[in-house]
């Protein structure tokens, strides 16, 4: 408020976008995977009485999907999903115009779906989860991990200074530019889960868009070109021919936006 010039009565509302899972109804963050120690804190009622302003919440890839549909290249779609592809893997949801919660604010918690029940361990405390496989920091550990492992020669160690504990997603994506062999080999696989759970989700809800965060924002055509081959193999192709399937064009805004937008639709939510 301070930076921007605005005092705090013209403060209509607060929104906060925050990871998962959490709960609106309760204005707190239960217990995220991926932000160990944060359990059950009330950061609603803090900021409630920090500022004496309505406060609202939601989970960051649900608000996101709240931001892709008030100010994105699609707002206003009535079957819109926002994936988040950072550093993991989440969904906002917009159903016939309106944002999907849920019974307890579950809803769009895509990356948590089981691909493979005998995968990899995943910091929610089950085996194979989409996120395992697509998520930013997750590919990024199993990659340092069979690269020391096996001690491979390749240009995601290059990216990374030589030092195997800096390697994570932009020097992965930066060798499978360079035509890296063993990074274009595990490109294959990332871009064929990342299409098994984009077509469990084009199957499932059927939407008109489907907007990719950080990575697909990045990765571009990188990633959208084979993509769009791979889903045709998890999903029926006159679902998959509806569904626009793109990077999207808030890019780094979409954090703010997100939050701006929860505040939003809390304020006069989408009928």
């Amino acid at each position: 408020l301070h930076t921007a010039g605005v005092p705090l009565s013209k403060v209509r509302a607060i929104g906060i976008a925050c990871p998962g899972p959490m709960s609106v109804r309760r204005g707190m963050m239960l217990e995220s995977p991926n932000m160990p120690g944060w359990i059950n804190v009330p950061v609603v009622r803090w900021v409630r009485n920090t500022f004496r302003r309505p406060v609202f919440i939601d989970n960051d890839a649900n608000a996101c999907g709240l931001a892709e549909w008030l100010f994105g290249s699609h707002k206003g779609a009535r079957n819109l999903v926002y994936l988040t592809m950072s550093s993991g893997l989440g969904g906002g949801i917009i159903v016939n115009g309106r944002i999907a919660q849920g019974t307890n604010d579950l809803f769009g918690e895509v990356g948590h779906h089981v691909i493979d029940p005998k995968g990899p361990r995943c910091p929610c405390g089950r085996r194979g989860c989409w996120e395992v496989y697509c998520g930013g920091i997750n590919a990024a550990n199993a990659l340092r991990r069979d690269i020391t492992a096996r001690r491979v020669r390749t240009a995601i160690l290059d990216a990374a200074g030589g030092d195997p504990a800096r390697i994570d997603f932009k020097a992965f994506l930066t060798a499978v530019k360079k035509r890296d062999a063993y990074a274009l080999r595990a490109w294959k696989q990332y871009i064929e889960h990342l299409a098994h759970g984009i077509g469990t989700i084009i199957q499932f809800y059927n939407p008109e868009v489907i907007l990719l965060g950080t990575i697909g924002i990045h990765a571009g055509n990188t990633l959208l070109v084979p993509l769009r081959k791979a889903v045709l193999r998890y999903a029926w192709k006159v679902g998959v021919r509806a569904c626009v399937i793109r990077p999207s064009a808030l890019g780094t805004k979409i954090g703010d936006l997100s939050a701006l937008a929860v505040a939003v639709c809390g304020l006069k939510p989408p009928r």
